[in-house]
């Protein structure tokens, strides 16, 4: 390899060097400018139909907590003993309707849910019955408890004669999806339709009574294609720009995304924000570990202990406090009777994991565990493609003497866990291949060079600098052995002579 080689190596070496260093920069720049394609809500890019058409399979399950020792939990007092019952499962279809999008890159939709019951993937048919809250009669004294005495007193003698135990046995199908309450009935009909009150009541009852095949509200969100930053944002739900069932600003605001999409270039010390129509607010979830799903590296975030903290404990929560800061749940806990169309639902982890343990403790039979009860949410970091997600959440009530009911003056104060429910679904092999061919294995590609590119330069200017030096010292070696043979004296050095580019 001669002196010209030499030298056009270590050149070749340098702009490697180069390029490897500046790698980086220029595919951030390139993938930016590819997401900014890709990712907007729009129609004609790949995320539009994935967005609106959601294609990967959707589950919901069911676990109820059945009551074992009724009979005692009224007539003595007793703690209550569950039994929990489960998985009744469902397969979930959600579809985004009524799609309108507007001037200020922003799209208001309505997304339409339909959930079909898998008796293969259940332990038994919806027609399971379990003995549980009478919903009914606990909310009617819900309801009445700050009412003037006389509407007490009519109330109480409305459930002394049709109200009920306590305890009764429903159908996982009834409790779920609703049923007719012959108490609601009668009120509607005799009382209500004797009186020719105008008050419009349904005399159906049911949780999720009216979610098959309906929407979850009306949402207004950014498409990000002006800002990918906003991708998916909220901008107003049903019409508002807040949620008027709290009392704080902080607790009303309606921040993050749908819930469907997120941002792309995930920042662990950042959390997600997303707003829940179930929760009737905005939740967030913080970055837990790095985790991988169908070989594809993700970002696992689940939901934070202070979430859920009392307003006694945690300041910020105290406008979750219903109807105001002096009726604080405990840790653990979301009063969503507000916005529940007056009914004493509460919301919680299933088991009430992380509830104050004199929650957990009022009820025998639960064992709250993380591995099963935690709710998770995996994301490809890159781009913020939902990889796996599990929400779980647990519906229940709280049980207390209060009205001075006979079915209830013999209880303790306690709060009751009626069922939970784990909404989850996993990216389609077919949906991670793309996505690992399309995006994570470059960026992949690109992380290995930026480190391999540098090192192969570097190596290449110090073998072609190595080189010059060796052949500049082997020929002013040759050049004294030449000179001692003809009897010549040696020359002074010559500081041209150190420069190996001069030698020849």
């Amino acid at each position: 390899m001669g002196q010209k080689c030499a030298i056009l190596w270590g050149f070749v070496g340098f702009v490697v060097l180069l390029f490897g260093i500046l790698t980086p920069t220029v595919f951030n720049i390139i993938l930016h400018q590819e997401m900014r394609k890709m990712l907007p809500l729009v129609e004609g890019t790949a995320t539009y139909k994935l967005w609106r058409d959601v294609p990967v399979p959707m589950q919901m399950q069911l676990w109820v907590f059945d009551v074992v020792n009724a009979e005692e939990v009224m007539e003595h007092g007793v703690k209550p003993y569950v039994i929990e019952k489960g998985p009744y499962s469902y397969r979930l279809r959600k579809k985004k309707e009524n799609i309108t999008f507007h001037a200020n890159s922003t799209v208001t939709f309505r997304q339409h849910s339909w959930y079909y019951f898998d008796r293969e993937m259940s332990v038994g048919d919806e027609n399971d019955t379990f003995t549980t809250i009478n919903n009914i009669l606990l909310g009617a004294a819900y309801m009445t408890r700050f009412e003037y005495p006389i509407i007490k007193e009519m109330t109480k003698l409305l459930l002394e004669i049709l109200g009920g135990n306590l305890y009764e046995k429903y159908t996982v199908r009834d409790i779920i999806w609703g049923y007719e309450d012959p108490l609601l009935k009668i009120i509607k009909d005799d009382i209500l339709g004797a009186l020719n009150l105008s008050y419009t009541l349904d005399d159906h009852f049911g949780f999720f009574y009216k979610w098959n095949g309906s929407d979850d509200g009306q949402f207004t969100v950014f498409t990000g294609a002006e800002d990918l930053t906003r991708l998916s944002k909220v901008d107003t739900y049903n019409g508002l720009n807040d949620a008027p069932f709290w009392s704080t600003p902080y607790a009303r605001m309606l921040n993050g995304t749908d819930g469907t999409f997120f941002p792309p270039f995930l920042d662990k010390q950042k959390p997600l924000f997303f707003y829940s129509p179930e929760a009737c607010r905005t939740l967030h979830m913080d970055f837990d570990r790095e985790n991988i799903v169908k070989d594809i590296g993700t970002y696992r975030y689940t939901f934070p202990t202070s979430l859920l903290e009392s307003g006694t404990v945690n300041p910020d929560n105290v406008g979750f406090c219903t109807p105001n800061a002096h009726f604080c749940m405990p840790s653990g806990l979301l009063n969503v009777s507000g916005c529940r169309d007056a009914s004493s639902a509460i919301m919680s982890y299933p088991h009430f994991l992380g509830g104050d343990p004199e929650v957990i403790n009022g009820v025998s039979g639960l064992h709250p565990d993380p591995m099963h009860h935690a709710s998770f949410l995996d994301l490809e970091p890159t781009s913020g493609v939902p990889m796996e997600v599990a929400i779980r959440l647990q519906i229940g009530v709280y049980v207390s003497n209060f009205s001075k009911i006979r079915q209830l003056e013999h209880t303790t104060s306690y709060f009751h866990p009626i069922f939970w429910f784990n909404e989850s679904t996993l990216i389609t092999d077919g949906l991670a291949s793309q996505l690992r061919t399309e995006l994570v294995e470059v960026v992949q590609a690109v992380s290995v060079l930026h480190y391999v590119l540098p090192c192969v330069g570097a190596v290449l200017v110090v073998i072609s600098v190595v080189y010059t030096l060796y052949r500049r010292k082997r020929q002013r070696k040759l050049r004294n052995q030449s000179l001692e043979n003809t009897g010549q004296p040696k020359p002074e050095s010559d500081s041209r002579e150190d420069d190996p580019l001069l030698v020849t």
